[in-house]
């Protein structure tokens, strides 16, 4: 286990990983913007733009699962290199894209590296922190993202004043940044021998973990219908694509605001499963 030498206890590799993934969310505005896009550039009708939108969300279903494994097999910095490029390229190809099935063939690719560093970001905090500091470790990661996220909505409100495309532009270069400063940075994570082996067979018998893959299943798909519904609603109201960057920007600002409450000690005693149950009905 490595030892904290870092501010508040937080080991180097830890802060190294937080930076990197801050300076990604930066750029990483351009998903609420997929349906203004396909609407706006490509002439989609709105049931094509929710079916499209529909494949995407399938795609990053294996791009998770995808993650993990290769996690286990290639290591964590690797992992995420392969996922920022991944994504970076699907972006350019959005951008870059001038009929329907090339911009619909570049979602759903996509969708399928969009999760990928995801699991890789969570394994390095797990493996580097000590189980009574990874409450507030994975705390530093979603604050930093949500203040991240606060300036990249500001961000997206500009960019979308030069052109939709500049978005997915502007978040792919964000992309290879990232996986620059984490392949330059962050080190590597032998792979414990028999890693690939673990003791537990299949995750699929843990059965808390498949009732909380469930209710995460059910409530992202209710959570996730404002990125798509948002700014359809924000187009039918003629309103300009740059209230969309704002009020992205209003949600991150309340994340941030919110984190000072994790540490009170009404929630750190409560039990992980109130917390959740209180999270998910706010």
């Amino acid at each position: 286990m490595t030892s904290f030498d870092g501010p508040r206890g937080v080991p180097p590799t830890v802060r190294l990983l937080v930076a990197a993934r801050a300076v990604n969310r930066l750029g990483a505005f351009t998903l609420p913007f997929l349906a203004v896009i396909l609407t706006t550039e490509f002439s989609m009708p709105i049931s094509a733009v929710g079916v499209t939108m529909a494949v995407f969300g399938v795609a990053t279903i294996p791009s998770r699962l995808a993650g993990g494994w290769l996690t286990s097999r290639l290591g964590a910095r690797a992992t995420i290199v392969l996922g920022l490029v991944g994504c970076a390229a699907a972006q350019l190809g959005i951008a870059a894209a001038r009929s329907v099935p090339a911009v619909v063939v570049a979602v759903v690719v996509l969708g399928l590296c969009f999760e990928v560093y995801e699991p890789p970001s969570q394994a390095v905090v797990a493996d580097v922190v000590a189980p009574n500091q990874r409450t507030a470790a994975y705390g530093l990661l979603g604050a930093a993202l949500a203040g991240a996220g606060l300036l990249a909505g500001l961000l997206a409100a500009v960019l979308t004043t030069l052109g939709l495309r500049w978005l997915f532009v502007t978040d792919a270069a964000a992309c290879l940044l990232c996986a620059l400063v984490v392949r330059l940075v962050l080190p590597t994570q032998p792979r414990p021998p028999g890693a690939a082996d673990s003791a537990c067979s299949s995750p699929w018998r843990d059965r808390r973990l498949v009732q909380m893959l469930a209710v995460g299943t059910g409530f992202a798909v209710v959570y996730l219908q404002g990125t798509i519904a948002l700014p359809l609603t924000i187009l039918d109201r003629n309103l300009p694509p740059s209230t969309l960057g704002l009020l992205l920007s209003a949600s991150a600002a309340t994340m941030v605001l919110g984190q000072p409450l994790l540490r009170t000690r009404l929630v750190r005693d409560a039990p992980a499963a109130s917390v959740l149950v209180s999270g998910y009905a706010v």
